[in-house]
């Protein structure tokens, strides 16, 4: 069988060297591992072996092939196979597990150099192939450092309640942001039960009774006073629906106009002057209605600031107590609260409102089940009363780290998102955060192929980097945003390291379409796609596959089986100094041999489970074992 070449202690079979440029399918799930060293010597192979392989080379069939690979001249120097007895253990289980990139020192230090460096603009540019192992040595690397750096502080988007209509950027304590939404949110759950109480019980009706009835008495009584006057005058005061009419009386009756015009001249003059001095003083009385109505409106409301505002302060004196120290915001609490004040019939026309529906309700946990509850703050129209949290959640601590892996404008920098109110008004319910407020003060990682993609955004990402703050300026409508004007929030402070992941291919394409970008990074870390086989680099090649079997949950492989992996790489390389095999290869190939270990009932791996697996990524035809050794 044509993989018996690669059996260690079984001839050292001699083959034609190949290399292959394996694709990754999966970047997530690699690791790469290679180290530069001097070669280990090579020794020649036997014709009796070469013709052996090429004989076992026509026997095979062809298979699906999991990664892609493009032809190179084939070096005509032979491999010799790696002896397990070599490796000096039995097992991968005896092993260190490691997943550092073996053979990647120069790319790994300037990594963790530009990761380390202090202050923004130190953008840090990976190169290499898929399956080099660079998005994990990324990930690992950037993981590592960011949890030696301080959290940084939390950002938040509160209504400025100003004529403008903007929101304000508060700078909080780091991991505080979420507190203050959710005592927010429960503070106008607590207003929303209270409020209408209030304004339902006696004290505050009888209040009100009694400012109106007093302006009401006080009106009557000047009216009172004005028809006595005008009576012993022989006027009298007559209450119509159009108002008060004035008409003369005569022997205790009001006068008709035509019994008045019967009277002598001298008379009606003197009536009509009396008349003309009584609706003067009238006209004074009613004339004083509107300021008597605005007096009147100003004491009502003073009474409902009163009853309102004792309520909205004990709502709000626990916010205020655990936010006492940062004057933002106790200057937002007071603007908030003002405006409750002033807007407390809006939670009386929540409590009377008949369109409960399912908007407003929020989940909540109780004795370990989730129930749905009706939340008054999740409904629209308290959203003025929201706080947006655009930090990254609080995890372990350190620094943050984003992944964006489709880096339009909405994730890069957020979304407003609207939702009508029961009045029919559009109102601002949420301002989601981007990948952007996530990474603040720490690292943002975005793919070159995925950012190629991201058309005008990619400017926008340029001009944030440069200005260092988050600007919310979107080429087009938001999510949520149609035909509205694009709400002023108040640009948030960027402080970000950019970390973009880019193949040879994407990044030549960058340079083209993106100079200036280009022009950012100031620290590049290339990962090669081959590295020189050594003592030290096989060591750390076999401790690579006892990280992925610890990772994966594998079966321990046995000292052949690691040889036969190896053997596998040098082949790739094409070089028998070299070794070159994608780690999500190598990945599915340790995957791949556990099943085989599996189904034989197996506790290691074995060596013909490797050569099993190998068989069912390139098949057994002679066509294809014959491109395959002409394949880099």
């Amino acid at each position: 069988m044509f993989f018996k070449r690669f059996m260690p202690g079984k001839g050292k079979a001699v083959a034609q060297a190949t290399e292959t440029d394996a694709d990754a399918q999966s970047g997530d799930a690699s690791a790469s591992a290679v180290t530069d060293s001097p070669a280990v010597s090579s020794s020649s192979a036997t014709p009796a072996n070469r013709a052996s392989t090429t004989e076992s080379a026509a026997a095979t069939k062809s298979s699906t092939k999991l990664w892609a690979r493009k032809t190179t001249k084939v070096s005509s120097m032979p491999i010799r196979a790696i002896d397990a007895a070599e490796l000096g253990f039995n097992t991968t289980a005896e092993l260190t597990p490691s997943p550092a990139p073996v053979g990647q020192e120069k790319a790994l230090e300037a990594l963790t150099f530009a990761a380390s460096m202090k202050g923004s603009g130190y953008h840090i540019l990976v190169t290499g192939e898929e399956g080099s192992g660079r998005r994990t040595a990324t990930r690992t690397i950037l993981r590592s450092v960011a949890a030696d750096l301080e959290r940084p502080a939390d950002w938040a988007y509160v209504n400025a309640f100003d004529s403008e209509g903007g929101f304000r950027a508060l700078k909080l304590p780091t991991g505080t942001a979420k507190l203050l939404a959710q005592k927010m949110a429960l503070a106008v759950d607590q207003l929303a039960e209270a409020l209408p109480a209030a304004f339902a019980a006696d004290d505050y009706d009888l209040k009100r009774r009694m400012i109106e009835e007093e302006h009401r008495f006080r009106r009557e009584d000047a009216l009172q006073a004005l028809q006595q006057e005008a009576e012993a005058q022989n006027i009298a005061l007559l209450r119509t629906p159009a108002g008060i009419a004035v008409a003369p009386i005569l022997e205790g009756k009001v006068v008709k106009t035509d019994v008045f015009n019967a009277i002598p001249e001298a008379m009606q003059r003197e009536v009509e002057t009396k008349i003309a001095t009584v609706e003067a003083e009238l006209a004074k009385i009613v004339g004083e209605q509107p300021e008597a109505e605005e007096e009147r409106s100003a004491q009502i409301d003073a009474l409902t600031a009163e009853i309102a505002g004792r309520h909205v302060q004990a709502a709000l004196e626990k916010v205020h107590a655990d936010f006492a120290e940062i004057d933002a915001v106790t200057d937002y609490l007071e603007a908030a609260g003002r405006d409750m004040i002033s807007n407390a019939g809006l939670f009386v026309a929540h409590a009377e409102a008949s369109d409960a529906g399912s908007a407003g309700l929020t989940s909540q946990r109780e004795n370990g089940s989730v129930r749905l509850v009706q939340s008054a703050a999740a409904h629209p129209r308290f959203a003025r009363y929201g706080v947006h949290v655009m930090a990254a959640p609080l995890r372990n601590g350190g620094a943050p780290i984003a992944e964006e892996t489709n880096p339009s404008y909405s994730n890069l920098f957020g979304r407003v998102e609207l939702a009508h109110d029961s009045d029919g008004q559009q109102r601002i319910v949420r301002i989601r955060p981007g990948a952007l407020h996530k990474a603040n003060g720490g690292f943002l990682l975005l793919e070159a192929d995925a950012l190629l993609s991201a058309g005008a955004a990619v400017a926008s990402l340029l001009r944030a980097l440069e200005t260092s703050e988050i600007r919310f300026d979107p080429p087009t409508d938001p999510v949520g945003i149609v035909g509205d004007e694009i709400p002023a929030l108040e640009p948030v402070p960027l402080n970000v390291k950019l970390v973009l992941i880019a193949s040879d291919a994407a990044l030549k394409q960058l340079k083209a379409s993106y100079p200036a970008l280009m022009r950012a990074f100031k620290s590049r870390a290339p990962f090669a796609a081959t590295v020189a086989k050594s003592t030290e680099s096989i060591a750390k090649f076999a401790g690579l596959v006892a990280y992925i079997v610890e990772k994966h949950d594998l079966r321990p492989f046995n000292a052949e089986a690691v040889a036969m992996l190896i053997n596998e790489a040098v082949q790739r390389a094409a070089d028998p100094g070299l070794l070159a095999l994608p780690v999500s290869d190598l990945v599915d190939l340790c995957r791949a041999a556990d099943h085989w270990a599996d189904n034989e009932d197996r506790k290691t791996v074995s060596a013909d489970d490797v050569a099993h697996a190998l068989q069912h990524f390139y098949g057994d035809d002679a066509t294809e074992h014959e491109t395959r050794r002409a394949m880099p």
